[in-house]
């Protein structure tokens, strides 16, 4: 599974998800208010995406149902200050070799959440836009995919001095 050899790849043999999920649970157990929701929604959508679709095979349309982006979206747009959950930028000894996530480096914090948040965004309109069993024109796998190697690059980050 393509989604193991990332993990494997940005944080070393012994990993698996469990590992990533572990990076956020460890941050939130340490914060409060808003921090601690938006490592919560966090946490959420990774177990949702890691564990219940690509490792246990959930429907598509049931996990795009079931993301969730309130509290990012709330704390962009009210100018919270995303350096309370974690300082720094995205080094490309983090993104190792995927070439997937290579233009993320140099993204800090909330960057890179914003990018969380709009492939979130696009990804909860594919049911309204498509029939998401009959067609062709949008693979939703590799896009719900590609949000997950989107949240280890997140984890990894949080996890890095």
């Amino acid at each position: 599974m393509e989604i193991l050899s990332i993990i494997k790849e940005i944080f070393g043999v012994a990993s698996n998800t469990k590992t990533v999920i572990e990076s956020v649970e460890d941050r939130k157990k340490l914060r409060r208010g808003m921090v601690n929701k938006i490592l919560a929604e966090t946490e959420f959508n990774m177990k949702l995406i890691l564990d219940h679709y690509l490792k246990k095979g959930v429907d598509e349309q049931v996990v795009i149902e079931k993301l969730k982006n309130t509290n990012l979206s709330k704390a962009l747009e009210d100018g919270f200050d995303f350096t309370t959950i974690k300082k720094g930028k995205v080094t490309s000894t983090m993104v190792k070799d995927v070439k997937f996530l290579k233009h993320y480096v140099g993204m800090d914090c909330e960057a890179l959440l914003k990018k969380i948040r709009g492939h979130i965004e696009q990804v909860k309109l594919l049911p309204e836009l498509y029939d998401l069993s009959k067609t062709d024109k949008v693979n939703v796998h590799i896009r719900l995919l590609n949000l997950g190697k989107r949240y280890i690059l997140f984890s990894k980050f949080l996890k890095a001095k």
